[in-house]
């Protein structure tokens, strides 16, 4: 009992937070269902890391229980990776890097098993091993005990790499926000592999995870709860903070959206704006588009690249991809002259021509405007 009081005492802190952030993402709204996952088993990792951590202590003055000991030792290394892969789920999709990464985790959790199941000290030996000295277990290392320390580098440098890449682009708050947590973690890395502190790296990681959620859900202030891009309050504030950067803009609107939601239901039309967005979001490859959803089935796209021909090139995907879909839309773009014209001119212009392309739409399919 004196040992589990002290361990709730040294580790309150790190309960309180891990409770707080469950709490905040099973009570979220408007998040993708990762990011509700996610945070939950990188603080609960924090907690049976610190758990494992106390147990090992524990069994040092024991020598009967050194398989226990090593034990502990082991699910700690194994699960320290598992957290940046954690941290990785919540921001990248790309399913070959995430495969990559479980790869290592695997390796890494390969490497460290074999002082737990293979008795053979040539080969335990190489990672670490505990032995008996003067009625204590005493932790000895080998030249492959640092093995995790690699992998998890491998993993911060490729999350660090991804977070710089997305500094200019929509993302740039989300990647920002990961390379302050990426610090976080990586400086209690340093500290306790100094042996400057120990457990540190428990409680730094649930601050880190608690730190992006709080980012996240206010970046979900901004965002539309439909289709998950800037919403219209966004794109007044990025106006003015943009300035004369903005090159030009895309007008996007969807056509029959009233004759959906009348014949299919809104949950139809509702699923016909999600695929507008999620086009447009594929056809905006460039990192300096932002794409905004002004209301209803209006949708605008700004652009701060002076790339000629991007919005044109942008504009053709969108309808090509669009024609893969049930769904058609109008578009207008337009370029600014100059960095001095207001970007209502443009945006006038472009209007203007989203208003023709919607009326030779009404033309060609011969659908009754007023009624949809």
């Amino acid at each position: 009992m004196e040992q589990l009081y002290q361990y709730f005492l040294k580790n309150f802190f790190l309960i309180c937070l891990s409770f707080g952030v469950i709490f905040m993402v099973l009570r979220g709204y408007r998040v993708k269902r990762v990011v509700v996952l996610m945070p939950i088993l990188i603080v609960s990792s924090a907690v049976l890391l610190s758990i494992a951590y106390a147990v090992e202590v524990a069994c040092l003055p024991h020598p009967e229980l050194v398989f226990l000991a090593t034990f502990c030792f082991f699910l700690g290394f194994a699960i320290r990776p598992l957290v940046l892969y954690f941290f990785l789920r919540i921001q990248i999709t790309n399913r070959i890097i995430l495969r990559i990464a479980v790869g290592l985790i695997i390796a890494n959790a390969v490497i460290y098993a074999m002082t737990l199941f293979i008795n053979v000290p040539q080969i335990s030996h190489l990672v670490y091993w505990y032995q008996d000295e003067g009625g204590s277990l005493v932790h000895h290392r080998g030249p492959l005990y640092f093995a995790s320390y690699f992998i998890v580098g491998i993993m911060m440098a490729y999350l660090i790499f991804f977070s710089l890449a997305s500094l200019k682009g929509p993302r740039r708050k989300d990647a920002l926000a990961s390379l302050i947590c990426v610090a976080f973690i990586g400086l209690a890395v340093l500290l306790e592999t100094l042996l400057v502190a120990d457990s540190l790296l428990n409680t730094t990681i649930v601050i880190a995870c608690l730190f992006y959620i709080v980012h996240l859900y206010q970046q979900a202030s901004n965002r539309d709860g439909l289709t998950n891009l800037f919403d219209r309050k966004t794109f007044y504030a990025d106006r003015d903070r943009f300035g004369a950067r903005v090159h030009g803009v895309i007008l996007v609107d969807m056509n029959s959206l009233k004759l959906i939601n009348d014949t299919q239901g809104h949950d139809a039309g509702d699923s016909a704006i999600i695929a507008i967005a999620q086009t447009m979001q594929h056809c905006a490859k460039h990192h300096n588009v932002f794409i905004y959803r002004m209301g209803g089935d209006e949708f605008l796209a700004v652009s701060l690249s002076e790339k000629e021909h991007l919005l044109e090139d942008m504009s053709g995907a969108i309808k090509e991809e669009m024609k893969k879909t049930p769904y058609s839309v109008s578009i207008g773009f337009a370029y600014k002259e100059n960095s001095a014209e207001p970007l209502s001119i443009a945006m006038k212009r472009a209007e203007e021509m989203m208003y023709d392309d919607k009326a030779e739409y009404y033309r060609t399919t011969g659908i009754e405007r007023r009624r949809h």
